[in-house]
């Protein structure tokens, strides 16, 4: 059975928030502050605070840095970020639109702002800005856009849609270990158990098990009869997470 996606929350964006430059756009001239280097270094110190989970200072750093900067949208993509985090969701929303206002070709933000929006269940609006961030040639992570494309409109449910997004993340990244247990649950439900299997093959070459893909792994091996197999993937599940929702399905005999 196919579980709801639940995104990430963008503290996995905060390593790749720092400098527009790096994510393939161009810093906007306007309204240069008095002290820009100043505003950058707030930025990244910001960043810093939100890995360590200091929240409150990492939030003064970046208010200080936008009061040193209005214009800079890597500051106001972070901060945006961690507004998302709090839950302080008409922040988060206004600070995401600033970055991309002040800096179209921002990909990260549009990136991290379809994230947003796709939590909010603004699916179409979502997909419109993870397409956005991969029309930069520049951008560093076209995969992840199109990965998370894909986990977005699977939310709809449009399985169609959702494969070509998957299979676009993985021409580009062929390890992308989320897109390929994404493909093997999709060729599950379309009852197409040897490409699913497949898939199978491929994530656990490239990452570590996990209590759902464990249970993909078992619902396929069901399916082909597998008898070896099946029992190896169950003894795994049950073996490294006795506790899962997964673990208890199956021996509950659901699975």
């Amino acid at each position: 059975m196919m579980k709801k996606f639940r995104f990430g929350i963008i503290l996995l964006m905060f390593t790749v928030l720092v400098g527009c430059g790096a994510n393939g756009g161009t810093r906007p001239v306007q309204n240069v502050a008095s002290d820009p280097k100043a505003a950058d270094l707030n930025m990244r110190l910001g960043i810093n605070y939100m890995q360590r989970g200091n929240y409150a200072i990492a939030l003064e750093k970046l208010e200080k840095a936008l009061t040193q900067n209005p214009n800079l949208p890597s500051a106001h993509n972070t901060i945006a970020s961690l507004y998302q985090h709090l839950n302080e969701m008409e922040k988060a929303e206004y600070h995401f639109k600033q970055a991309i206002r002040l800096q179209p070709d921002y990909s990260a933000a549009h990136n991290n702002y379809g994230v947003f929006l796709c939590q909010q269940k603004e699916y179409v609006e979502a997909g419109e800005h993870f397409l956005e961030a991969v029309k930069n040639p520049l951008y560093e992570s076209p995969a992840k856009a199109y990965e998370n494309a894909g986990l977005c409109v699977n939310r709809i449910p449009d399985q169609t849609l959702a494969e070509e997004y998957f299979r676009k993340a993985l021409q580009i990244d062929p390890q992308s270990s989320k897109s390929l247990l994404q493909m093997a649950k999709l060729k599950l439900l379309n009852i197409e158990y040897i490409d699913a299997k497949s898939y199978i093959e491929r994530y656990k070459k490239v990452a570590d098990w996990s209590p759902q893909a464990l249970y993909t792994a078992i619902q396929i091996e069901e399916h082909l009869d597998d008898k070896n197999a099946l029992a190896s993937y169950k003894m795994l599940l049950k073996g490294k997470f006795p506790d899962s929702d997964e673990a208890q399905q199956v021996k509950a005999g659901s699975q």
